[in-house]
Formats: C-alpha cells, structure tokens, sequence
C-alpha cells in the first residue's frame, strides 16, 4: 500500500467525559453543529458519533448515560464537527410523545444525519413518517426501499462540506419485516462508489446498524469493512458492543477503513479526527470515546469495569 495512504493512529485512547472536558463554550447556540456553524478545518475532519441510544434522554447507570449527558459533552467541545447517529435512537414504544421528546433533543444538539434503524421503524413506516417532518437532520438509508410516504423523508445519501473537505454519508440496516430490503453490503457499494467517483467526496461514512459481528453470511459492520472499496469509515450499531478503541480492517483494495461504535443507550460518545496533508490525502487519525458524565470521584478505568460489570460483558468484548 502507499504509505501516504496510510492512517497512522498516532493517538487513540478513551477519557473519561470529565476527564476530557476543554473550557466551556458560552451559551446553547455553541452545541449546535449545523452545517452552517461547521468550522473552516484545513487539515481535519472532526467526527462525534453515537449509536443505540434507544430513547434514553436521562442517566441509564449509576449517572451514566443519556441524552442530556452526550449532550453536556458537546456543549464542552472546542472542536466542532460532523455529528452523526448509526440508527436505534429511538425506542420501539408506540408513543409519540415520548420519541417526540427524543426528537426534539436531538434537534438541540444538532444532530446531521441519522441511519434507521429497526427499532425506529418497530411501529411501522406510517409511524416513522409522521415523526420525520420534525427531525431538523438527515435520515439516510440507500438499502430499504419504503412507501411513498417514507421515502420522502429518507434519502439514500447526504453531502456536507466540513470546512474544505466534502463529506458523504450513507447508511445501511439489517433486515425488518414489513421494509423492503436489499443485500446491505451491495447497495453500500453501489452508493460509496457514485460518492466517490462521480460526486469526488474525499471521503465516505456508512452508518450501519448492521450489528458488530453476525454469524454465518448475514452482513455486518466487519463484513462491510473488508467488502467495501471506497467507505472511509464505518459508524456501526445494532447490538452491544464495548470496544476501548476504533478497529481498523483492510477493504478489497487494501486500503483502510475504520471500524467504531460508541456502545449504547448514551454511555459514550465517539470523536474520531482525521488528518490531511498534501491538498486532500489523509495521513492520521485521532480516536477517543468519551463516557457521559460517571461519577466525579470514579476513576475511568472504574468506569469503564463498572459498565461491563453491570452488562455482565465477557472482558474481550
């Protein structure tokens, strides 16, 4: 491989959100990551990723967890960026009110471009099509194929400029019974290649709620990596997955791409930096995942245990 192509993790690790807190930005106006507000990066694409959040707004454990917690991370961040959810951020209750809420967080935080998921269309298209019109992002999926109704709302890719740099973005989800479903690893191909070489996107991200691992020849997030030819990175979701850091497989070019998954329900939040050099040629990458919020006296290696603990997580997960 080239080794200007190559990615170097020359710094990835996990801090604990308190941890890792720069300065405080001034007012809820700074959350907002709109595409309008992204910063004018010359060298770098900044990345903040969640995944499985299942609805839940407030702490899940021991303080730990949810919205508004993933939220206050944000609103502490110098960098602003790209921020994306790999599907599952909504639960499968049938109340309205209750995703409404979800919803209108996520608006707060301004959220880019989401994937669905099984558990947003739990309560069937009609459902999921009366709570699009109130998302202020993108939902993206090129392998679902939805009744009129639907498929205003959700679009097979997005481009955003970050600064200089243009950014596609697709998804892909696991089979759902009343959806219309298209083998997941093709259909991110087919969409991956017109990003790259008909829109010249200098890189590609796939939200996949396929799930880490799946047995057998069912797709998943490992799968698509090494299948791919032109994905840059993979957000992935679809079960419960504790990593202490992002994965890095060769597609079928031989050319990297980054796997990583930001566990579930809020626990954390993943940023992901990449690193440019030479116009437009990627040469690092920087990966962290921030817990939301533990305990001020816990240590993040307590933290950390403590979550798999309460999981009963095997510890090579």
């Amino acid at each position: 491989m080239n080794k200007q192509r190559r990615l170097f993790l020359n710094q990835m690790s996990l801090m604990a959100g308190i941890a890792a807190l720069n300065r405080p930005l001034t007012s809820m106006a700074s959350i907002s990551k709109r595409i309008y507000t992204l910063h004018l990066a010359q060298h770098a694409v900044t990345i903040y990723h969640t995944n499985d959040l299942h609805g839940k707004i407030n702490a899940v454990y021991n303080n730990t967890g949810g919205i508004n917690h993933i939220k206050s991370i944000l609103l502490k961040q110098e960098t602003s960026g790209l921020l994306l959810d790999a599907g599952g951020f909504l639960d499968s209750t049938p109340s309205l009110a209750q995703q409404q809420s979800v919803i209108h967080a996520m608006n707060q935080m301004g959220y880019h471009a989401v994937t669905v998921g099984d558990h947003e269309l739990a309560n069937g298209q009609a459902h999921l099509a009366a709570l699009a019109p109130l998302m202020n992002f993108k939902l993206v999926n090129c392998n679902y194929r939805f009744d009129d109704n639907l498929s205003k709302w959700v679009k097979p890719y997005l481009i955003i400029y970050s600064g200089k740099f243009k950014v596609g973005i697709t998804g892909v989800g696991c089979q759902v019974q009343g959806v219309l479903y298209h083998d997941a690893i093709q259909s991110a191909n087919q969409m991956a290649a017109l990003l790259k070489e008909k829109e010249k996107c200098d890189m590609v991200i796939c939200l996949s709620h396929l799930g880490y691992k799946q047995t057998g020849d069912t797709p998943d997030n490992k799968k698509l990596a090494r299948q791919s030819e032109h994905i840059d990175m993979i957000i992935g979701g679809h079960n419960r997955k504790l990593t202490g850091e992002p994965i890095i497989l060769l597609n079928k070019r031989k050319h990297e791409v980054v796997l990583t998954q930001a566990a579930w329900d809020g626990l954390m939040i993943g940023k992901t930096e990449f690193a440019f050099e030479n116009g437009k040629q990627k040469c690092g990458l920087k990966a962290r995942y921030l817990i939301a919020a533990p305990p001020a006296k816990q240590t993040f290696a307590d933290s950390f245990a403590a979550i798999r603990l309460k999981e009963n997580l095997p510890k090579n997960v």
